[in-house]
């Protein structure tokens, strides 16, 4: 039975291994994008959310719909307030 070789194992870069370990080496964590947008997690207090829940409600949008529509207003207005101050 002959003896065969497996495939060659590709060389690991020393250098860059050692550039990956360094502490201002780290990347920014990924995020999980849908489409052009990014996915988050928000964790809040379940009163706080029923009350999201119930505007959202009232003006027929979904919750996340709320949220950037709150989201959006509140750095248009910081966003004014930086250019007057």
């Amino acid at each position: 039975m002959a003896i065969t070789k497996g495939r060659p194992r590709p060389v690991p870069d020393v250098g860059e291994a050692f550039i990956a370990k360094a502490p201002d080496a780290a990347k920014p964590a990924s995020r999980w994008q849908r489409g052009t947008r990014t996915q988050i997690t928000l964790s809040i207090a379940p009163e706080l959310l029923e009350q999201v829940d119930a505007v959202a409600h009232r003006e027929h949008l979904s919750r996340a719909s709320l949220l950037t529509v709150w989201i959006n207003d509140r750095l248009k207005r910081e966003a004014a307030a930086g250019q007057h101050g």
